[in-house]
């Protein structure tokens, strides 16, 4: 009895040992997957979306398990129609044959409203084949920027463009009422000098 509970624990603690790696630089375990992993992030990198102006989106995707992710599609057709954004640069449907482990790929897009209001950024879709014998679709989904607002570009113009025209419309306004006051003195002064008596004893 002894020599089987002696067995079974050598065998438990081989396949206890088989499932997990040791990460040497780093002295820490982590258990074998056997399996990709991704993880996707959807983030903007305008400042503030404005009707008829260029929009950039990046896609972040990370492989964080230990096999490579084969025949990656990321998807996000259903967040930017057609009839509310033009598309400037990019696409919105993109392949990649297959993302190594601890791989990283980035992917971005250029779009530009039609309209402006509020607007739901909804999460990109990525599918792919977690190992390289699976035969099943993995899909996960990125993450979502939420609800947004599209400015009008009459009102984003109004309020963060340059005030340089405004500036320039002030100092001319400022220089001709300075200006022309001196302007009639200096032309009165020329026109009629002023003399000096002089009073002799």
């Amino acid at each position: 009895m002894l020599l089987i509970y002696s067995i079974f624990s050598v065998l438990l603690v081989f396949s206890a040992s088989a499932s997990i790696v040791e990460d040497a630089e780093f002295g820490v375990t982590k258990p074998v997957l056997n399996t990709a992993r991704l993880l996707v992030s959807k983030q903007s990198h305008s400042q503030y979306a404005v009707e008829n102006m260029d929009y950039v989106i990046q896609y972040d995707i990370f492989n964080i398990g230990d096999q490579p992710a084969r025949q990656v599609v990321l998807d996000d057709r259903n967040s930017f129609p057609t009839q509310s954004f033009e598309i400037v640069k990019g696409l919105l449907q993109v392949r990649w044959e297959r993302i190594a482990p601890g791989e990283n790929v980035t992917h971005s897009i250029t779009l530009r409203p039609r309209n402006y209001g509020v607007f739901n950024y909804t999460a990109a879709a990525a599918s792919y084949f977690p190992n390289e014998n699976s035969k099943d679709v993995r899909v996960v989904y990125s993450t979502a920027p939420g609800e947004g607002y599209i400015y009008r570009q009459k009102d984003y113009e109004r309020r963060f463009s340059s005030k340089i025209g405004v500036w320039i419309i002030y100092l001319l306004i400022a220089g001709a009422t300075i200006g022309f006051p001196y302007f009639l003195w200096n032309t009165i002064q020329t026109k009629y000098p002023s003399t000096n008596v002089r009073k002799q004893k």
